[in-house]
């Protein structure tokens, strides 16, 4: 849907970065158009000449219809009850992304999503875009709200989360999905809901859909789809021994600077995109030079007594755990793990540690902590088990009982909520706290 000229009232739920963006939108397209910011908590700075409604006020406003349209973020879930209120008194509910694609009609989109490696693919695909001459522009869910945006005049990557599919009308040229997990259930009320709202992204047949065949999961739901191209397969980009390969033909990635099978794999992915948008020269070679690794996913780094440590905190499923597990396989590791409880299956994680023969020792942190060594209990485990009553202590106990030569890994395969502000704060507490301590034994 978009907004019409005769739009009296609108409001725009979070005030976010794609409510920010939201705002500037309709002040500059809708200036007659009276809008109200809807937030669940106190905003930190006020807004001049627009209405602001908070948390119960908010709420009522949207359960009694007094708006003809909601422009809502991402973080807002689409299960809310407000929501069913207001559509029942007539309420049209629209987002960013949405209303970008009806901005854009004629713009050649390649929309990635996945519980992981998204960013990253995302990154990768546009990085090799602008290398080969392409003019790329990356919006999305990598920090640039989509609203307001001018399209690549060659391809738009926009990365999506599940959270801006869910409601997501539009159908992208390509779509790329990585993998499917468990994970933001509390959002869509359960992992069916959540697999089946990551999905719409490819649910109009015209969409050719770019798959992981290593997804378990992804190959169950998705099955015999007609218009899709799968990686991952010996005939097609995938990973073997470390190499990344296309059919038996070696591809040249010799400038690739990031660690683990998994990040080859994302790789594959992008190759995959870059072969149908034209972009033939990666299946000799892929010119990664000036890449740079996001924060928060193996992120090295050392303190002062030269302690390698790795920020991993956007792992927040055992899946990604055992993939960042995988990359450190050569060197002994202590492990921190522990997190928001949201019903993980961690049996694969501690299946790999009964048999794993590089880890020092494994630092439980709140709340999952707790019912991991109780799952442990289980398990003949031959390393010892320390439990933390915050990440804090944990640090300090792996300090105390470990030499400098064993890497510290953050890959906590949990949310952080509750106990930060979120995976990046988690991740930087990290950082701070192995410095802190690295200097203080130093």
């Amino acid at each position: 849907m978009t907004i019409s000229r005769s739009t009296r009232s609108a409001a725009i739920w979070g005030l976010g970065r794609e409510g920010l963006a939201a705002l500037g939108w309709m002040r500059e397209r809708y200036p007659s158009c009276v809008v109200t910011i809807l937030n669940d908590t106190p905003l930190s700075d006020a807004l001049q000449d627009v209405p602001v409604l908070i948390g119960e006020d908010a709420a009522q406003a949207l359960r009694d219809g007094r708006f003809e349209v909601v422009i809502k973020s991402p973080g807002v879930s689409l299960y809310r009850p407000e929501i069913a209120a207001a559509r029942a008194k007539g309420v049209r509910f629209t987002s960013g992304v949405n209303l970008w694609f009806r901005d854009n009609p004629a713009a050649s989109t390649v929309a990635v999503t996945g519980t992981k490696g998204k960013s990253t693919t995302a990154r990768l695909l546009h990085h090799m875009l602008t290398k080969a001459g392409l003019d790329a522009a990356l919006i999305g869910n990598v920090g640039v709200a989509p609203l307001g945006q001018k399209p690549g005049r060659d391809l738009t990557v926009l990365e999506l989360s599940s959270y801006q599919i869910a409601d997501l009308y539009a159908a992208p040229n390509i779509a790329l999905v990585t993998n499917l997990y468990v994970d933001h259930t509390p959002w869509h009320g359960g992992v069916e809901q959540y697999h089946r709202d990551k999905l719409r992204l490819i649910a109009n047949p015209m969409t050719i859909a770019v798959l992981n065949a290593n997804s378990d999961r992804l190959v169950e739901k998705v099955g015999e789809r007609t218009n899709s191209l799968w990686y991952g397969r010996a005939d097609a980009y995938h990973v073997r021994d470390g190499k990344l390969m296309r059919g038996e033909q070696m591809i040249d990635t010799s400038t690739f600077p990031l660690r683990g099978e998994h990040n080859l794999e994302n790789l594959a992915a992008a190759c995959t995109v870059c072969d149908l948008v034209g972009v033939t020269g990666v299946r000799q070679g892929v010119d990664l030079s000036g890449f740079a690794q996001l924060r928060h996913r193996l992120e090295e780094f050392r303190g002062r007594d030269g302690r390698l440590c790795v920020n991993d905190s956007i792992s927040t499923v055992p899946e990604a755990t055992l993939v960042a597990l995988s990359a450190y396989a050569d060197m002994k590791v202590a492990l921190f793990i522990g997190g928001t409880d949201r019903g993980q299956n961690h049996a694969s994680l501690l299946d790999h540690l009964s048999r794993a023969k590089n880890i020092a020792c494994v630092v439980l942190l709140p709340d999952t902590g707790q019912r991991i060594a109780q799952e442990m209990s289980a398990h003949s485990l031959p390393f010892p088990i320390h439990r933390a009553s915050s990440l804090d202590e944990g640090i300090e106990l792996a300090f105390a009982t470990t030499s400098q030569d064993i890497v510290f890994l953050l890959s906590p395969a949990a949310p952080s909520f509750g106990h930060f502000r979120d995976f990046e704060d988690r991740g930087d507490q990290f950082i701070s706290l192995c410095r802190a301590n690295a200097c203080a034994l130093s």
